[in-house]
Formats: C-alpha cells, structure tokens, sequence
C-alpha cells in the first residue's frame, strides 16, 4: 500500500514538472500556475490590401510551430483606416501588428515599439533520432539588427525603416512603379519596341494620341500631366525628381538656399504638364478622361505606369488585349537607374501588451523561408535580396523584381497624405494657368506648403 502511494506521489510530481507547473506555499495549501511566458497569446493583425487568403498561409505556418500564440487578422478599408486605428487606441483595443506604407513611419514613429535586441518565446520542436516527440520549449530569439536588416533587404528598405539605430518595421514585399503598355496600340502605330526613357516617350506620343474635334483625346499614348485621374501620380512625378537628382530627400522637402534643386524642380514639374498642353507634341491627356486605369483596361490607352497591384487587377479583370510590362522609363543624361518604391511595413504599436510575440511572428513570416510563398501566390516582388535573382526568373515578376535593387523614395514628414493633396492642388493650378512655373515664388509656395509636412504635430 505504500508503494503504491510513493508511486501515485512519484507520478504527479513528474506530471507538474513536465507540464510546466509550479507550485507555490501560501496559506490555503498548494496552487498550481503556469509560467507567464508560456501563456497562450492572441495577436490582433489588421491590414488593408491583404485578404485573408492572401495572409493566412503566413499566419497557418507560423502557428504550426508557434502553439501558444495565435493571430487574428482583419482587413479594413484604406478610407477607415487611420481613424479606425486611432479609435482603437483610444479605447485600448488597438492591433497588436498593423501595416502602414513606409512613407508614415516617421508620423507614427512616437506611437511605435521598436524590434527589441531578443525575445523569448514558446518555440515547438520534433526531437529524438529514433523515437520523435513534440517539444514545447522556451527559446531566446535574436532580433534583427540594423546591419542585418541591410545585409538582407535592399537599401530603400533599410532607409526607411532604421531610425536612430532602432528598427520600426519589416516588409512582406517591395512594390515599384513600372510601365504597362498595350502592344497591339505600340503595332499599330509602328513601334516595334515600348519606350525606354523619356526621349522616346516623347517620339512616340504624337503616334500614339488621337484627338478628336476640340482637341478631344479619344486615345491617348500616355497617362501624364495631370493629378485626379491618374492613380499613382506623384509616384510619377518622384520618379522624374529621384532620377534628375533634385534635392528632396532629407529632413525637409528642398531646401530654400538650393537653387539648382528649384529650377530642377520647376524643370520636371514643366515637363510633367507639358502631356496636358494643347499644341504641344507631347500633348496627351486631359482631366475630362476617366482613370488613366480604366483607360488602359478599355484598350484606350497605350502606356500606363502602376505596380504590382495593378498587374493583379488586370489579370481579374481580362482585358480584350493583349498587356505586358517594362522598365519604368529613365532621364537621358540621369545616372544610374532610379525607380520609385511604393510599399507597406509590419509595425508594433507602444501600446501592445503582447510586443515580443507580435515581433516574433513579423520577423519570422518576413524571413525568406515564409515569406517565399505569399510572394509566389500574391504575385508580389521581394524585398528580401535572396530572393531576387529567382523572381527575375518568372515572367510575371522579372521587372519588379529588375528594379527592387534601385527602389528609392523621399518623403519623410508627418503627413504624406497632405502632402500629395498639395502636389495635387499646384499640378492643377499649373493647369488652369494660376501658378507659373517661371516665377520663384509659385514654386516657394510649394516647397513651403510640403516643409509645414515636416513639423510635427505636436510642434
């Protein structure tokens, strides 16, 4: 008899060591409590362009050997977003990840916990030679640093991303504006090949363009020149300013004593206009046309510049032409290739309660191993250097993948939606014939509307 009871004894004992138990004295006998870190977690996910299908292999994989931690993810409208964001905060129901493109990091930088230095987290293990087991057990993970987050995304990334040494978030992919150009429209017209730079943009637009009575644009060769019909317009834009090397990068947008950098800028925002002047060769859009989208989607339209997204929206749709996909064009006379990135980050709010897990799961499903297939099913370009050299093998990716290496981007205030609405508002002003370029102060008004982007709000 007591035998068997040092048995039963021996056996619960073994049973609360190897589950992970404790127990602890106090006055109404022995509890039992389970390590805090071993704690089943839920993280709260939300995005915007992903879909559910599209995030949830990441999520599955990362679970399966995560079993403690689950994520919940949720897709919202871009339109509700920020306000939907800054409600739950507010009401301490916030996301534990959320994504936001890297042109907002500095403006919600103070709302932001930076990847710590290590985490530790339950990690799930088949071990044994001859007889395999699931093990559960507590592992300290080594987060990135700033010379691993340059060593494996290309150089927009680490730009971006690294602040003051600290890391703010990682990208699942790394978006760049290219050409999509309608090659029955480039036959007919006899061009044999789709534009390589500006120059020939310029030569083939008068073949392209055919205008009606009243100067009326029943097909157009390129989508340029205006601002509310054309998706992406400033992306255009920055492409011209990044590859004429006008001086906007930094900590405020063109410096006042910089008057290269001015009249380079008035130079390029001439010749974006110039695709809207009547009487000119390149003459060739109008703001009483559609969405330069819907436009090249009808067949109406021979060169339009979009992103990946795009390429995805044109596959769903089908179009009764035949689309393919180039190089964004260069400057003559510019050095280098410059392309303009366009693109989102997974970041954790300071508010989280769960910050090292949300962490874990981000840098874990933003590495090569997982990420490979949500870029494979998405149809998305990389941001990750190891996986360039095998989507320059897949038709579909090889031009995003061509240009990732040169992505580059600018903005860096508190508000890049303002500041699109500025550009917006001055490209339609040249337009309508109230701005002239040829006069500095018009174009001061400009620098000094983006420059008030730059303070904080809390300025």
């Amino acid at each position: 008899m007591r035998s068997y009871k040092k048995l039963s004894l021996l056996l619960i004992g073994v049973l609360m060591i190897t589950s992970g138990f404790a127990c602890k004295n106090s006055t109404g006998g022995c509890s039992i409590t389970k390590p805090p870190e071993a704690r089943p977690v839920t993280l709260q996910y939300w995005g915007v362009w992903d879909s559910q299908a599209q995030i949830g292999p990441l999520i599955q994989a990362y679970q399966a050997t995560h079993p403690t931690i689950k994520v919940q993810y949720r897709q919202l409208r871009y339109e509700e977003y920020e306000n939907e964001l800054l409600e739950a905060w507010a009401d301490d129901r916030g996301p534990d990840i959320f994504a936001i493109p890297a042109s907002w990091l500095k403006e919600y930088e103070s709302r932001l916990k930076p990847m710590p230095a290590s985490v530790k987290i339950p990690v799930q293990e088949v071990k044994g030679s001859i007889k395999k087991e699931v093990v559960t057990s507590l592992q300290e993970v080594k987060g990135y640093s700033s010379d691993d987050i340059k060593s494996r995304f290309v150089d927009v990334v680490y730009n971006n991303v690294v602040r003051d040494g600290k890391i703010y978030g990682l990208p699942y992919s790394l978006d760049t504006m290219v050409t999509f150009y309608n090659s029955k429209l480039l036959s007919a017209a006899g061009i044999a090949e789709p534009m390589k730079d500006f120059s020939e943009l310029i030569e083939q637009t008068p073949k392209l363009t055919k205008v009606g009575q009243d100067n009326e644009i029943y097909q157009a060769a390129v989508a340029m020149g205006g601002a509310d019909n054309i998706p992406g317009f400033l992306g255009i834009i920055s492409n011209l300013l990044l590859q004429t090397n006008v001086n906007i990068k930094g900590n405020s947008f063109l410096p006042l004593r910089d008057d290269t950098s001015a009249s380079n800028l008035a130079r390029d925002l001439g010749f974006y206009t110039d695709f809207m002047r009547v009487g000119l060769s390149s003459y060739s859009w109008s703001n009483s046309l559609p969405n330069a989208f819907d436009m090249f989607a009808e067949g109406k339209l021979a060169y339009f510049f979009g992103y990946s997204y795009h390429a995805d929206a044109l596959r769903q749709k089908g179009t009764p032409f035949e689309w393919r996909i180039t190089n964004f064009p260069q400057t003559p006379g510019s050095q280098g290739t410059k392309y303009y990135s366009d693109y989102w980050v997974n970041v954790v709010p300071a508010k989280s309660k769960n910050s090292d897990a949300a962490w874990n799961f981000i840098q874990s499903t933003a590495s090569a191993d997982l990420v490979k297939t949500y870029l494979k099913n998405t149809k998305k370009p990389t941001a990750l250097r190891s996986l360039i050299k095998e989507q320059t093998a897949d038709p579909e990716l090889a031009v995003f993948a061509s240009q990732v290496l040169t992505a580059d981007n600018w903005y860096n205030g508190y508000d890049y939606n303002k500041a699109e609405q500025y550009f917006a508002d001055f490209i339609n002003d040249i337009n309508s014939g109230k701005i002239d370029l040829n006069k500095t102060t018009d174009l001061r008004a400009l620098v000094d509307r983006i420059n008030q982007t730059y303070q904080s709000k809390n300025d």
